[in-house]
Protein backbone atom coordinates (compact mmCIF):
# COMPACT_ATOMS: atom_id res chain seq x y z
CA UNK A 1 0.00 0.00 0.00
CA UNK A 2 1.07 3.67 -0.58
CA UNK A 3 0.30 6.94 0.49
CA UNK A 4 -0.52 9.51 -2.36
CA UNK A 5 -0.01 13.30 -2.03
CA UNK A 6 -1.23 14.70 -5.53
CA UNK A 7 -4.46 15.07 -6.68
CA UNK A 8 -5.28 12.04 -9.19
CA UNK A 9 -8.91 12.28 -10.16
CA UNK A 10 -9.61 13.22 -13.55
CA UNK A 11 -12.22 14.02 -15.90
CA UNK A 12 -15.27 11.57 -17.76
CA UNK A 13 -13.88 9.70 -20.78
CA UNK A 14 -14.52 12.70 -23.85
CA UNK A 15 -15.74 13.40 -26.76
CA UNK A 16 -18.99 12.94 -26.00
CA UNK A 17 -17.99 9.05 -24.76
CA UNK A 18 -19.63 9.58 -21.51
CA UNK A 19 -22.80 11.29 -22.99
CA UNK A 20 -23.24 7.89 -24.67
CA UNK A 21 -22.50 5.61 -22.17
CA UNK A 22 -24.62 7.05 -18.45
CA UNK A 23 -27.48 5.15 -19.07
CA UNK A 24 -26.94 4.21 -15.66
CA UNK A 25 -26.65 6.92 -14.09
CA UNK A 26 -29.69 8.68 -15.86
CA UNK A 27 -31.63 6.35 -14.73
CA UNK A 28 -30.04 6.92 -10.98
CA UNK A 29 -30.93 10.87 -10.87
CA UNK A 30 -34.30 9.98 -11.56
CA UNK A 31 -35.20 9.35 -7.33
CA UNK A 32 -34.28 13.04 -6.88
CA UNK A 33 -36.55 14.78 -9.38
CA UNK A 34 -39.24 15.05 -6.87
CA UNK A 35 -36.97 16.65 -4.36
CA UNK A 36 -35.63 19.05 -6.77
CA UNK A 37 -39.07 20.20 -8.29
CA UNK A 38 -40.06 20.55 -4.17
CA UNK A 39 -36.95 22.82 -4.08
CA UNK A 40 -37.56 25.18 -7.29
CA UNK A 41 -40.83 25.29 -5.55
CA UNK A 42 -39.69 26.62 -2.65
CA UNK A 43 -36.18 28.07 -2.90
CA UNK A 44 -36.48 32.31 -2.37
CA UNK A 45 -36.53 33.87 -5.42
CA UNK A 46 -37.09 37.72 -4.01
CA UNK A 47 -35.52 40.30 -5.94
CA UNK A 48 -34.91 41.00 -10.10
CA UNK A 49 -31.80 39.98 -10.11
CA UNK A 50 -31.37 37.04 -12.87
CA UNK A 51 -31.93 33.76 -11.23
CA UNK A 52 -29.03 31.61 -11.00
CA UNK A 53 -29.09 27.54 -11.53
CA UNK A 54 -26.13 25.62 -10.83
CA UNK A 55 -25.04 22.28 -11.94
CA UNK A 56 -22.13 20.70 -9.78
CA UNK A 57 -20.32 18.23 -11.60
CA UNK A 58 -22.28 17.84 -15.43
CA UNK A 59 -19.84 15.95 -16.90
CA UNK A 60 -21.05 16.33 -20.66
CA UNK A 61 -24.64 17.59 -19.84
CA UNK A 62 -26.56 14.34 -20.96
CA UNK A 63 -28.00 13.67 -17.84
CA UNK A 64 -28.57 17.39 -16.93
CA UNK A 65 -31.16 18.03 -19.77
CA UNK A 66 -33.59 16.85 -17.93
CA UNK A 67 -33.01 18.11 -14.14
CA UNK A 68 -32.32 21.33 -15.81
CA UNK A 69 -35.80 21.45 -17.77
CA UNK A 70 -37.59 20.99 -14.57
CA UNK A 71 -36.27 23.78 -12.69
CA UNK A 72 -36.21 26.37 -15.06
CA UNK A 73 -40.03 25.90 -15.57
CA UNK A 74 -40.48 25.67 -12.09
CA UNK A 75 -39.04 28.64 -11.78
CA UNK A 76 -40.62 30.52 -14.51
CA UNK A 77 -43.96 29.99 -13.29
CA UNK A 78 -42.66 31.33 -10.04
CA UNK A 79 -41.14 34.57 -11.94
CA UNK A 80 -42.35 34.65 -15.11
CA UNK A 81 -40.33 36.14 -18.26
CA UNK A 82 -38.70 38.08 -18.91
CA UNK A 83 -36.66 38.00 -16.12
CA UNK A 84 -33.42 36.20 -17.45
CA UNK A 85 -32.50 32.51 -16.11
CA UNK A 86 -28.35 31.60 -15.74
CA UNK A 87 -27.79 28.12 -15.45
CA UNK A 88 -24.22 27.42 -14.75
CA UNK A 89 -22.58 23.79 -15.32
CA UNK A 90 -19.35 22.70 -13.54
CA UNK A 91 -16.80 20.15 -13.90
CA UNK A 92 -13.13 19.66 -13.40
CA UNK A 93 -11.14 21.67 -16.21
CA UNK A 94 -10.26 18.41 -18.08
CA UNK A 95 -14.01 18.11 -18.80
CA UNK A 96 -15.45 17.65 -22.48
CA UNK A 97 -17.21 21.36 -22.29
CA UNK A 98 -17.84 21.14 -26.10
CA UNK A 99 -19.92 18.12 -25.99
CA UNK A 100 -21.76 20.21 -23.32
CA UNK A 101 -22.25 23.32 -25.62
CA UNK A 102 -22.79 21.17 -28.51
CA UNK A 103 -25.58 19.05 -26.96
CA UNK A 104 -27.33 22.34 -26.15
CA UNK A 105 -27.14 24.10 -29.54
CA UNK A 106 -28.14 21.26 -31.07
CA UNK A 107 -30.19 18.30 -28.86
CA UNK A 108 -34.42 18.80 -29.60
CA UNK A 109 -34.33 17.95 -25.68
CA UNK A 110 -31.90 20.62 -24.87
CA UNK A 111 -33.84 22.90 -21.94
CA UNK A 112 -32.92 26.09 -24.82
CA UNK A 113 -35.46 24.78 -26.73
CA UNK A 114 -38.59 27.14 -26.54
CA UNK A 115 -37.62 28.59 -23.58
CA UNK A 116 -36.65 32.77 -23.34
CA UNK A 117 -34.06 34.53 -21.64
CA UNK A 118 -32.18 31.35 -20.35
CA UNK A 119 -28.46 31.94 -20.45
CA UNK A 120 -25.91 28.57 -20.16
CA UNK A 121 -22.37 29.18 -19.26
CA UNK A 122 -19.44 26.50 -17.72
CA UNK A 123 -17.39 27.04 -15.36
CA UNK A 124 -14.15 24.03 -15.13
CA UNK A 125 -12.93 24.31 -11.40
CA UNK A 126 -13.23 21.50 -8.85
CA UNK A 127 -16.91 21.48 -6.81
CA UNK A 128 -14.55 20.81 -3.55
CA UNK A 129 -13.63 24.38 -3.56
CA UNK A 130 -14.80 27.79 -4.06
CA UNK A 131 -16.30 28.21 -7.65
CA UNK A 132 -18.58 31.53 -7.57
CA UNK A 133 -18.96 34.43 -6.04
CA UNK A 134 -20.78 34.93 -2.65
CA UNK A 135 -24.26 34.77 -2.42
CA UNK A 136 -24.64 34.19 -5.88
CA UNK A 137 -26.88 31.00 -6.32
CA UNK A 138 -30.62 30.25 -6.30
CA UNK A 139 -30.88 27.10 -6.73
CA UNK A 140 -28.15 24.05 -7.20
CA UNK A 141 -28.50 20.51 -8.58
CA UNK A 142 -25.89 17.76 -8.44
CA UNK A 143 -26.16 14.09 -9.58
CA UNK A 144 -23.72 11.18 -9.78
CA UNK A 145 -20.57 13.32 -9.10
CA UNK A 146 -20.20 13.35 -5.18
CA UNK A 147 -19.00 9.62 -4.55
CA UNK A 148 -16.10 10.89 -6.39
CA UNK A 149 -13.37 11.99 -4.12
CA UNK A 150 -11.13 14.81 -4.55
CA UNK A 151 -8.34 12.74 -4.49
CA UNK A 152 -6.55 9.60 -4.16
CA UNK A 153 -5.49 8.65 -1.04
CA UNK A 154 -3.98 5.32 -1.52
CA UNK A 155 -2.98 2.96 -4.01
CA UNK A 156 -3.60 -0.73 -2.66
CA UNK A 157 -2.13 -3.68 -4.25
CA UNK A 158 -5.46 -5.77 -3.36
CA UNK A 159 -8.40 -3.92 -5.73
CA UNK A 160 -9.44 -1.17 -8.19
CA UNK A 161 -11.23 0.96 -4.88
CA UNK A 162 -9.45 1.19 -2.15
CA UNK A 163 -12.75 1.29 -0.10
CA UNK A 164 -12.87 -2.55 -0.93
CA UNK A 165 -9.16 -3.50 0.09
CA UNK A 166 -8.86 -5.54 2.80
CA UNK A 167 -6.11 -3.04 4.62
CA UNK A 168 -7.97 -1.94 7.30
CA UNK A 169 -5.26 1.24 7.32
CA UNK A 170 -6.31 1.83 3.42
CA UNK A 171 -10.24 1.72 4.19
CA UNK A 172 -9.64 4.17 7.34
CA UNK A 173 -7.69 6.46 4.51
CA UNK A 174 -10.66 6.84 2.15
CA UNK A 175 -12.86 7.89 5.01
CA UNK A 176 -10.63 10.25 6.42
CA UNK A 177 -10.65 11.62 2.56
CA UNK A 178 -14.44 11.41 2.37
CA UNK A 179 -14.79 13.54 5.43
CA UNK A 180 -12.46 16.01 4.35
CA UNK A 181 -13.88 16.70 1.14
CA UNK A 182 -17.89 16.55 2.92
CA UNK A 183 -16.73 19.35 4.79
CA UNK A 184 -14.93 20.98 2.13
CA UNK A 185 -17.94 20.52 0.12
CA UNK A 186 -20.43 22.06 2.35
CA UNK A 187 -18.34 25.27 3.39
CA UNK A 188 -18.13 25.96 -0.31
CA UNK A 189 -21.30 25.66 -0.80
CA UNK A 190 -22.47 27.29 1.43
CA UNK A 191 -20.12 30.60 0.78
CA UNK A 192 -21.95 30.44 -3.02
CA UNK A 193 -25.69 29.95 -2.30
CA UNK A 194 -28.19 33.02 -1.02
CA UNK A 195 -30.35 33.01 1.93
CA UNK A 196 -33.20 30.77 1.41
CA UNK A 197 -31.24 28.94 -1.31
CA UNK A 198 -31.38 25.12 -1.88
CA UNK A 199 -28.87 22.30 -3.03
CA UNK A 200 -30.24 18.49 -4.15
CA UNK A 201 -27.55 16.00 -4.59
CA UNK A 202 -28.01 12.76 -5.93
CA UNK A 203 -24.60 10.12 -5.61
CA UNK A 204 -23.74 6.83 -4.40
CA UNK A 205 -23.97 6.30 -0.96
CA UNK A 206 -23.07 3.25 0.96
CA UNK A 207 -25.46 0.69 2.29
CA UNK A 208 -26.53 -0.61 5.60
CA UNK A 209 -24.84 -4.12 5.71
CA UNK A 210 -22.94 -3.17 2.65
CA UNK A 211 -21.01 -0.99 0.65
CA UNK A 212 -22.58 -1.75 -2.23
CA UNK A 213 -21.33 -2.37 -6.19
CA UNK A 214 -18.94 -4.76 -5.00
CA UNK A 215 -20.15 -7.22 -8.03
CA UNK A 216 -19.18 -5.20 -10.74
CA UNK A 217 -16.31 -2.97 -9.03
CA UNK A 218 -15.41 -7.15 -8.49
CA UNK A 219 -15.72 -7.28 -12.29
CA UNK A 220 -13.45 -4.73 -13.24
CA UNK A 221 -10.44 -5.35 -10.86
CA UNK A 222 -10.46 -8.94 -11.92
CA UNK A 223 -10.17 -8.03 -15.71
CA UNK A 224 -7.38 -5.78 -14.42
CA UNK A 225 -5.55 -8.74 -12.66
CA UNK A 226 -6.34 -11.17 -15.94
CA UNK A 227 -4.44 -8.09 -17.57
CA UNK A 228 -1.27 -8.03 -15.50
CA UNK A 229 -1.26 -11.77 -15.44
CA UNK A 230 -1.28 -12.09 -19.39
CA UNK A 231 1.90 -9.85 -19.25
CA UNK A 232 -0.25 -6.58 -20.56
CA UNK A 233 0.02 -4.70 -17.08
CA UNK A 234 3.20 -4.08 -14.77
CA UNK A 235 3.16 -4.44 -10.70
CA UNK A 236 3.75 -1.04 -10.37
CA UNK A 237 1.04 -0.30 -12.85
CA UNK A 238 -1.63 -1.91 -11.28
CA UNK A 239 -0.80 -0.95 -8.28
CA UNK A 240 -1.03 2.91 -9.36
CA UNK A 241 -4.85 1.98 -10.51
CA UNK A 242 -6.87 2.27 -7.78
CA UNK A 243 -10.15 4.96 -8.35
CA UNK A 244 -11.05 8.01 -5.94
CA UNK A 245 -14.18 6.94 -5.34
CA UNK A 246 -16.22 5.73 -2.45
CA UNK A 247 -20.16 5.92 -1.43
CA UNK A 248 -20.68 7.26 2.09
CA UNK A 249 -22.62 6.61 4.75
CA UNK A 250 -25.62 8.16 6.59
CA UNK A 251 -23.63 9.01 9.45
CA UNK A 252 -20.94 10.33 7.54
CA UNK A 253 -23.19 12.47 5.70
CA UNK A 254 -25.23 13.75 8.84
CA UNK A 255 -21.71 13.90 11.30
CA UNK A 256 -21.38 17.79 10.39
CA UNK A 257 -24.85 18.49 11.41
CA UNK A 258 -24.65 17.49 14.81
CA UNK A 259 -25.58 20.78 16.24
CA UNK A 260 -28.81 21.31 13.77
CA UNK A 261 -26.34 23.38 10.97
CA UNK A 262 -23.15 23.17 9.07
CA UNK A 263 -21.24 26.18 7.80
CA UNK A 264 -24.84 27.95 7.72
CA UNK A 265 -26.70 24.86 6.41
CA UNK A 266 -29.17 23.00 7.79
CA UNK A 267 -29.85 19.39 6.71
CA UNK A 268 -33.78 19.36 5.24
CA UNK A 269 -33.50 15.82 3.24
CA UNK A 270 -31.14 12.82 3.66
CA UNK A 271 -32.26 9.10 2.83
CA UNK A 272 -30.94 6.41 0.85
CA UNK A 273 -32.60 4.39 -1.75
CA UNK A 274 -31.12 0.84 -3.84
CA UNK A 275 -30.27 2.10 -6.90
CA UNK A 276 -31.92 0.61 -10.30
CA UNK A 277 -29.91 -1.07 -12.78
CA UNK A 278 -31.54 -0.51 -16.19
CA UNK A 279 -28.80 -2.82 -18.20
CA UNK A 280 -30.49 -5.78 -16.03
CA UNK A 281 -33.78 -4.86 -16.82
CA UNK A 282 -33.25 -4.74 -20.43
CA UNK A 283 -31.47 -8.08 -20.01
CA UNK A 284 -34.29 -9.76 -18.22
CA UNK A 285 -36.54 -8.09 -21.44
CA UNK A 286 -34.31 -9.65 -23.59
CA UNK A 287 -32.02 -12.24 -22.22
CA UNK A 288 -28.86 -10.83 -24.33
CA UNK A 289 -26.14 -11.83 -21.82
CA UNK A 290 -23.81 -10.08 -24.82
CA UNK A 291 -25.34 -6.76 -24.59
CA UNK A 292 -25.74 -6.61 -20.72
CA UNK A 293 -21.86 -7.29 -21.17
CA UNK A 294 -21.52 -4.33 -23.34
CA UNK A 295 -23.62 -2.40 -21.48
CA UNK A 296 -21.74 -2.77 -18.21
CA UNK A 297 -18.50 -2.19 -19.62
CA UNK A 298 -19.34 1.34 -21.77
CA UNK A 299 -20.64 2.75 -18.68
CA UNK A 300 -17.41 1.58 -16.60
CA UNK A 301 -15.63 2.60 -19.16
CA UNK A 302 -17.00 6.35 -19.73
CA UNK A 303 -17.12 6.68 -15.89
CA UNK A 304 -13.91 5.01 -14.56
CA UNK A 305 -11.87 4.47 -17.57
CA UNK A 306 -9.87 7.69 -17.54
CA UNK A 307 -8.37 7.02 -13.80
CA UNK A 308 -7.74 4.07 -14.76
CA UNK A 309 -5.48 5.12 -17.53
CA UNK A 310 -3.86 7.55 -15.55
CA UNK A 311 -2.05 4.68 -13.96
CA UNK A 312 -0.33 3.64 -16.91
CA UNK A 313 3.30 4.30 -17.32
CA UNK A 314 4.59 6.75 -19.39
CA UNK A 315 4.82 6.26 -23.42
CA UNK A 316 1.48 3.50 -22.82
CA UNK A 317 -1.41 4.37 -25.30
CA UNK A 318 -4.64 4.48 -23.11
CA UNK A 319 -6.90 4.09 -25.40
CA UNK A 320 -5.40 0.40 -26.35
CA UNK A 321 -5.38 -0.24 -22.87
CA UNK A 322 -9.06 0.62 -22.56
CA UNK A 323 -10.55 -1.32 -25.56
CA UNK A 324 -8.40 -4.48 -24.00
CA UNK A 325 -10.25 -3.68 -20.52
CA UNK A 326 -13.29 -3.35 -22.10
CA UNK A 327 -13.68 -6.22 -24.09
CA UNK A 328 -12.71 -8.29 -20.91
CA UNK A 329 -15.13 -6.59 -18.79
CA UNK A 330 -17.85 -7.59 -21.31
CA UNK A 331 -17.05 -10.62 -21.27
CA UNK A 332 -16.59 -11.31 -17.44
CA UNK A 333 -20.29 -9.87 -17.43
CA UNK A 334 -21.65 -11.82 -19.78
CA UNK A 335 -20.41 -15.21 -18.44
CA UNK A 336 -22.00 -14.64 -15.47
CA UNK A 337 -25.07 -12.20 -15.51
CA UNK A 338 -26.23 -10.28 -12.58
CA UNK A 339 -28.44 -7.85 -10.90
CA UNK A 340 -25.98 -4.99 -9.74
CA UNK A 341 -26.83 -3.94 -6.07
CA UNK A 342 -25.74 -0.26 -4.99
CA UNK A 343 -27.34 2.69 -3.27
CA UNK A 344 -28.28 6.03 -4.13
CA UNK A 345 -27.96 8.83 -1.62
CA UNK A 346 -30.86 11.54 -1.77
CA UNK A 347 -30.04 14.93 -0.10
CA UNK A 348 -31.42 18.86 0.42
CA UNK A 349 -29.34 21.81 1.57
CA UNK A 350 -30.60 25.03 2.44
CA UNK A 351 -28.95 28.04 3.39
CA UNK A 352 -30.55 29.04 6.72
CA UNK A 353 -27.79 31.49 8.17
CA UNK A 354 -26.34 34.42 5.98
CA UNK A 355 -22.01 35.26 5.67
Amino acid sequence: MTERSRSETTAMQGAGFYNRNSALQAANLNSALPLLEEAAGSTAIDGEEPLVIVDYGASQGRNSLLPMRTAIDILRRRAPDPRPIEVIHTDLPANDFQALFTLLAEDPSSYLAGRRNVFPSAIGRSYFGPILPPGRVDLGWSSNALHWLSRNPVDVPDHGWAVFSGSEEAREAVDRQLVDDWSNFLHARSTELRLGARLVCQFMGRGPSSHGFEWMAGCFWQSLRDMQADGLLSADELLRMTCPSAGRSIEQIEAPFENGVCAGLALRHLSIVEAPDPFWDAFRRSGDALQLGRSWALMMRAANGPNFAAGLAGGRDPDAFLDTLTERVAARVAADPQRSRSYNLLIVLEKVVAG
